[in-house]
């Protein structure tokens, strides 16, 4: 499951890269990598230089959880919105803090 969820990961990665590559060319901006400590595991942002964010997994449901992730999101990576959500599998733990 590990190295499966770390295989999306790599390729979520890489498409932004090359994505963000060609999109944000003339931006300075590079790509950010954030992670975030969630209840039992982790949560990954990913914001390119053109500023699209991308959150892979979402923790569990419960507010230490969705904190963590929007002080990552608007203090550190400097973010009003999450673009895009990859959850890795469908484990409470991985999808629970995803809005209803």
């Amino acid at each position: 499951m590990r190295s499966a969820r770390k295989a999306i990961v790599v390729a979520a990665v890489a498409a932004l890269a090359a994505i963000a590559g060609i999109a944000g060319a003339a931006d300075h901006r590079g790509l950010d990598i954030y992670w975030i400590d969630v209840e039992g595991g982790a949560a990954t942002l990913i914001v390119t230089p053109a500023g699209e964010s991308v959150l892979v997994d979402a923790g569990w449901p419960l507010p230490r959880d969705a904190d963590r992730i929007a002080t990552v999101a608007t203090q550190e990576a400097g973010i009003r919105r999450i673009d895009h959500l990859v959850t890795t599998h469908w484990h409470i733990d991985h999808v629970g803090g995803v809005p209803g």
